[in-house]
């Protein structure tokens, strides 16, 4: 019978033989590129809808639920949500896949739209959305800005939940940069982003997520 948590956030349990504690990994574990929404907020990020979520300083442009067959069966179990279209214009930056997959069940977060990788370097066309048919559960969604004059986005910088910890490789991503963002102005949630050459030194956006 589990009985709660520890100051140290263990499971308590109990057994025949009494009390025990036990670090329970597979309760609440998000992995790489995802973070573990808080249990008292975990109700606002399941009813979350486009009307009453924000973030990047914009409201959603786009809110849907991805198909239940990669979610374990459980109704509207992952939302999806874009914010690129809704993103202001910063010549010569442009936002690609700038949005968030939530996961009820888990209470999992990651940055980016559940899209099929081919969306991600087709290039962004206003209004038009990946079919959440396509959805592929083990594509790492990730939001990027690139330099809109460089056709072979040579220029680029791609952000990740999390924290860069055992999640980055020096190769591919090379420099990784810690931040925080808040949900609804409160806490300091982890996020970290690399560049690719020229785009060092250009700001990534502020996530910052508000529910109302």
């Amino acid at each position: 019978m589990i009985l709660g948590r520890t100051p140290a956030g263990a499971i308590k349990i109990k057994t025949d033989g009494g009390l025990r504690a036990v670090n329970c990994a597979c309760c609440e574990t998000c992995g790489c590129y995802q973070i573990s929404i808080p249990l008292g907020l975990r109700s606002l990020f399941e009813n979350a809808n486009i009307s009453n979520l924000s973030a990047f300083g914009v409201p959603a442009a786009f809110f849907g639920y991805l198909r239940t067959e990669f979610s374990g069966g459980i109704e509207n179990d992952i939302w999806y949500a874009d914010f690129t279209r809704n993103l202001p214009e910063v010549f010569p930056i442009l936002y690609l896949g700038m949005g968030f997959t939530y996961q009820k069940s888990t209470g999992c977060l990651t940055m980016g739209i559940g899209a099929p990788e081919f969306y991600q370097f087709e290039g962004y066309v206003p209004g038009v959305y990946p079919n959440s048919n396509d959805y592929d559960p083990g594509y790492v969604p990730e939001v990027t800005l690139f330099d809109a004059n460089d056709p072979f986005f040579r220029c680029q910088s791609f952000g990740y939940l999390g924290s860069s910890d055992g999640c980055s490789d020096p190769v591919y991503e090379p420099n990784p940069q810690a931040a925080t963002f808040t949900i609804n102005g409160s806490g300091s949630f982890r996020f970290w982003y690399y560049f690719i050459d020229s785009c060092a030194g250009t700001p990534f956006p502020p996530l910052n997520i508000v529910l109302t």
